[in-house]
């Protein structure tokens, strides 16, 4: 299974982006993980063909539940293959 290693920057922490994204993934129905890291920033892996991933990607961008969050750069660092996800969660 085909699994992408996405990090987000901006003000992703402490505005409920982990809660948003489990949301959009879970609508989706992508498997993976949000968890913030020390940096500031946020990595997400998800599970998802291209076009999933894409559309995943796109949603995150908007964050339209807080207006004091923002998404300033969404990179897939890495695409890998890996054994199958069966859910989609926040690691704290």
């Amino acid at each position: 299974m085909k699994t992408s290693r996405i990090v987000v920057t901006g003000r992703v922490q402490g505005v409920g982006f982990r809660y948003f994204t489990e949301r959009i993934a879970k609508r989706m129905k992508v498997a993976g993980t949000v968890e913030n890291k020390n940096d500031g920033s946020v990595e997400i892996l998800v599970q998802a063909d291209d076009a999933t991933l894409r559309a995943f990607i796109e949603e995150v961008k908007e964050m339209p539940e807080n207006p004091s969050a923002h998404v300033d750069n969404i990179q897939v660092v890495e695409t890998f293959n890996s054994e199958e996800m069966v859910k989609f969660r926040t690691v704290y």
